[in-house]
């Protein structure tokens, strides 16, 4: 599996900035965002020359993507050989990977592909998060998040997994102290140079404002990182799904525009109106 920092376009292969081994972690971050302005331009381009067609044919999404493992996800991996890795409660899928929300007799499905990490991922929660809440709560879909960890390996550091690994263990207590986990953490998101995600302790303190989630066993996973093999195992799943980028969200097999050419939300009505027309068979007039 290649570390290489790629940047998904629609119809277009990935390419890699350039950068050089003595790249400093604010280097790398200005190289981010300079990609991604790029990418915006390029697309621009892309689209008035007829390449819709194509992203919806590929589905590649839009935002950052790199492969790549931390050492100590590996140790921690090489340690647990004997064992089976712990596995949070509440999930779903092969290895548990896929983390459910909502009802499942929902309407429609929503799958939230995201990185802790993710700047614009953030961006997209501060903006949506609210609407996916109300599309939940009414039924109109149930959620399934499908998380990646691959911006250790592009900004370097560990908040990924480490991150990962405290919402696995959020799942472990309920889908709802995840989904209300997720929204602090994003909230707190640090700097793309910074990796204070990878601190334990930076973990455990906004866990205090999710109702219930504070708990000795909950703390106690957390420090221990209980589901750090489970965050290495789902990160890598990551790569499997055809998806090149975060954030995504697709709606029973169509994704979603959660991102403008600007690389900024789109608006909450937009965004509604554009999952409840994927939803197949919703007739809002009789639902």
């Amino acid at each position: 599996m290649s570390n290489n920092f790629r940047k998904p376009q629609r119809g277009t292969d990935p390419q890699k900035p350039r950068q050089t081994p003595r790249q400093k972690p604010q280097q790398k971050a200005a190289a981010f965002r300079g990609a991604q302005a790029a990418r915006a331009r390029r697309r621009r381009v892309l689209l008035g020359l007829g390449a819709v067609a194509a992203a919806m044919a590929i589905g590649v999404g839009v935002g950052t993507q790199l492969t790549g493992r931390t050492a100590e996800a590996d140790e921690t991996l090489a340690s647990g050989s004997e064992r089976p890795p712990a596995v949070p409660a509440n999930t779903s899928g092969k290895d548990g990977v896929v983390v459910p929300y909502g009802d499942k007799n929902a309407k429609g499905t929503l799958t939230v592909y995201a990185d802790m990490r993710c700047p614009y991922c953030a961006a997209v929660e501060k903006q949506l998060g609210a609407a996916v809440d109300e599309l939940v709560a009414d039924g109109t879909i149930k959620v399934e998040y499908r998380m990646a960890a691959f911006l250790d390996g592009a900004l370097g550091g560990k908040g990924s997994h480490t991150a990962l690994a405290a919402l696995g263990a959020a799942a472990n207590e309920s889908p709802r102290k995840f989904y209300e986990y997720q929204h602090v953490l994003y909230a707190n998101q640090p700097p793309e140079d910074e990796d204070s995600f990878a601190s334990t302790a930076k973990l455990v303190d906004p866990a205090k404002k999710v109702p219930g989630l504070n708990s000795a066993a909950f703390n106690k996973a957390v420090k221990e990182k209980t589901y750090l093999p489970w965050a290495q195992r789902t990160g890598d799943r990551f790569h499997e799904y055809g998806v090149s980028g975060t954030p995504t969200f697709v709606v029973d097999g169509k994704q979603m525009t959660v991102l403008d050419d600007e690389g900024r939300p789109v608006s909450t009505k937009a965004f509604v109106e554009e999952v409840r027309n994927a939803i197949k068979g919703y007739h809002p007039a009789r639902d």
